[in-house]
């Protein structure tokens, strides 16, 4: 792995133009090798990122309280009303409840990035001097290849912010009765648990899957309708510890939930389990609920490429694609023109797991075969592409 410096530095470079010189041989009477490197605008496919369709399917209700409404298409995919309460220094709270209070209630979201206007609620409960920021937005999804990206989720966001000169230690549950389209007995799948109908499970640390299936049927050869809860949104936000997929009955008291099986009425916790946030200090996390997978808010698999090396026909150099916060299954593809070889490293390459900074890297090595204008483009299969024109030739 490497270190965050590093990466910055490679960022910073890959964003520049280059002009680089490399020395020929003194016996070359063609002079020495001029290198210009220039990025082509980065371009996404139009299923990727560009292209959404405008319709919303989703829809959201904050009642207040931090309590949220979720439906897509009108069809119901929970009972009532998704809640949410805090494990604050030992004691349970609900939003809205002594010993804190709501500053503000259901207001219009900011704008996000470049201004850009956004579809949900924000409130804010205020204890002592802790802040705890809920954000409800509505999102696109992923699409299949060729379809457009629907609004047909909700993503939820937490922020809290310990402006106090001591810690505090926070925890939160959201709790929710499953009920996809006729189901009061909504089962579950995951893709990490191959092969099985979840009832009764509690699934914990690295167990968390990326995403939650909610079963319409309890088939997962015919499971009708299909409704997701995302939990992974790379390292910006944190995963929950742990999920609990377990029945109505299941208090064991305002915070516990026991396993058990559903026995025809579902229930749903998951848990970002109390951790200390040192004064000063900030935590963050995340899920969503809809019909399709969310993908991050911060980016869902970003590409930088920066080569590196000798361009001198004949020599080597090296392909660098950093990637930040991969998206699951994300896969990197080389091609280069008939002016260059590929020398190592497969054509298409699987992004590999992220470091803790939730960065990671994919190589290849190549060489230049004869001078002139080159493309050279690494194509990731979220839709983007980036392109280098390499220009080469010799002077004196």
């Amino acid at each position: 792995m490497y270190s965050q410096h590093l990466l910055s530095r490679a960022l910073f470079l890959g964003c520049c133009l280059c002009v680089v010189a490399v020395q020929a041989p003194a016996q070359d009477p063609r002079g020495e090798i001029q290198v210009k490197i220039e990025d082509e605008k980065v371009v996404a496919a139009p299923d990727a990122v560009a292209e959404i369709d405008p319709q919303q399917y989703a829809r959201i209700q904050g009642v207040g309280n931090m309590f949220v409404n979720v439906n897509v298409n009108n069809q119901n995919i929970h009972l009532g009303y998704i809640q949410t309460m805090f494990h604050l220094d030992g004691q349970v709270v609900f939003p809205g409840n002594p010993p804190g209070r709501m500053v503000a209630q259901n207001q219009p979201l900011r704008p996000g990035k470049g201004k850009k206007p956004r579809t949900g609620f924000m409130s804010i409960y205020e204890v002592g001097k802790m802040t705890i920021t809920q954000e409800m937005e509505i999102v696109p999804t992923r699409a299949k290849p060729g379809q457009k990206r629907r609004l047909d989720a909700v993503m939820v966001r937490y922020f809290i912010d310990n402006k106090d000169e001591r810690p505090h230690t926070v925890g939160t549950r959201v709790f929710m009765n499953p009920f996809v389209m006729n189901n009061r007995g909504t089962l579950f799948a995951a893709p990490n648990q191959p092969n099985k109908v979840l009832n009764g499970v509690e699934l914990k640390g690295k167990q968390v899957p990326s995403y939650l299936q909610l079963l319409q049927r309890p088939d997962l050869k015919n499971p009708g309708y299909i409704a997701h809860l995302t939990y992974n949104f790379g390292s910006s936000f944190v995963m929950p510890d742990r999920v609990v997929m377990t029945g109505q009955a299941a208090f064991i008291n305002q915070w516990d939930l026991r396993v058990m099986q559903s026995n025809g009425i579902s229930a749903l916790g998951f848990y970002w389990d109390p951790k200390e946030i040192k004064a000063g200090g900030k935590r963050q996390f995340a899920y969503a609920f809809g019909e399709g997978i969310a993908p991050s808010p911060e980016g869902d698999g970003l590409v930088s490429l920066v080569l590196g090396g000798s361009f001198e026909p004949g020599k080597v150099f090296t392909v660098a694609a950093y990637v930040q916060d991969p998206a699951p299954g994300q896969s990197l593809t080389l091609e280069l023109p008939p002016g260059m070889q590929r020398v190592e490293g497969k054509v298409r390459q699987p992004v590999p797991l992220a470091d803790d900074d939730g960065n990671c890297l994919v190589l290849w090595k190549a060489r230049v075969l004869d001078a002139g204008r080159h493309s050279l483009r690494v194509r990731s299969s979220t839709g983007i592409s980036h392109t280098k024109i390499i220009t080469i030739r010799r002077g004196t």
